[in-house]
């Protein structure tokens, strides 16, 4: 979970980190927009073999009912079977209740 405040540089982080792959991974994003329009997805667009993105859009994964996430881990963990899973939360979210959704699925 790479959480932290609006413009706090999470996907800067995440787009760091995937640079540094391994050719033999296979990694997942699934980023959580606070809005309808992802933002942060088109920011990591990429067309690098290995890496699968998801999006949950609409509402703050803390503040709106957990089935849009569930659906969306659940959808991405399914087509993309990553070694490696990385979710970015919205900006306004709280790691705490995300969390607790992951103890749940």
């Amino acid at each position: 979970v790479i959480a932290g405040p609006l413009g706090a540089g999470k996907t800067s982080l995440i787009k760091h980190l995937l640079d540094q792959k391994p050719a033999n991974e296979r990694w997942a994003i699934l980023i959580n927009e606070f809005g309808q329009i992802g933002l942060d997805a088109a920011l990591l667009t990429t067309a690098e073999d290995g890496i699968a993105l998801g999006e949950v859009a609409g509402g703050c994964l803390c503040c709106v009912n957990g089935a849009p996430f569930q659906i969306g881990l659940g959808r991405l963990l399914r087509k993309a079977r990553p070694d490696r899973l990385f979710i970015e939360p919205s900006g306004l979210g709280h790691p705490a209740q995300l969390i607790a959704q992951l103890r749940e699925a």
